[in-house]
């Protein structure tokens, strides 16, 4: 990645998702989503702290290993450990440099300075955790990924990636090293951001960053069925 371009995108990651920070501000402001589940108790919800120690799920293969990639058009992301089946925007920084944030509740955006899935690298993807006048919205579960939970990238064209969930971690959006979250990764890995911590009613911004990294894996064949009457 450009380097001048990657220090942008390092300077503003605090307003990653900021296109809904004033409907945001307005879900808290209407009580829309109660305070039991809203912003303010989201850390707690997470259970971690600002560091988790990852603990590895299934062993990444190399990427040398798989197939080349398909340059299809990415279509859904699918976790169904966090019920999600969700359409895929593509999106990327603007004029200033700032991570352009899905335009919805429900879309997920790719982010084209990343990999494309499939070819090695990082693909990174951001979701919004709340919205205003809906609630919890596309990744208000990703803080609920384990170790070895499975996230699929499926393409337009019905090839599908698998990548295991490694690492679950919350940063604090003014030191958060953006570098090593969006930057190249030297298996190929998907990144998914979202909001986290404590939602600011001056700033309409969350203080932390909740980001979850998966790697992929290969498919493991269905075990042969018995044949009939044995």
């Amino acid at each position: 990645m450009n380097q001048n371009k990657l220090s942008i995108i390092l300077i503003t990651v605090g307003t990653l998702l900021i296109v809904a920070a004033i409907g945001l501000f307005a879900v808290v402001a209407t009580g829309v989503i109660g305070t039991t589940d809203h912003s303010s108790d989201l850390e707690t919800i997470v259970g971690f702290g600002d560091i988790s120690t990852p603990t590895p799920g299934p062993s990444p293969t190399p990427a040398a290993e798989f197939p080349p990639g398909d340059p299809a058009d990415i279509a859904r992301i699918v976790i169904a450990d966090a019920e999600i089946d969700a359409p895929i925007v593509v999106k990327g920084v603007d004029d200033a440099g700032v991570m352009i944030a899905p335009d919805n509740a429900v879309d997920v955006a790719w982010y084209d300075f990343s990999a494309h899935p499939g070819f090695g690298g990082n693909a990174v993807f951001a979701g919004h955790v709340d919205y205003v006048r809906v609630g919890p919205a596309v990744f208000w579960n990703i803080k609920d990924l384990e170790p070895g939970d499975i996230i699929e990238v499926r393409l337009v064209n019905g090839t599908t990636y698998k990548y295991a969930v490694t690492l679950k971690q919350q940063y604090d959006a003014a030191t958060a090293p953006v570098d090593t979250i969006v930057g190249a990764t030297p298996k190929e890995s998907v990144t998914l951001i979202t909001c986290g911590g404590t939602f600011n009613s001056a700033t309409h911004q969350y203080d932390k960053r909740l980001v979850v990294r998966a790697e992929r894996i290969k498919d493991v064949p269905a075990a042969p069925g018995l044949p009939p009457g044995a």
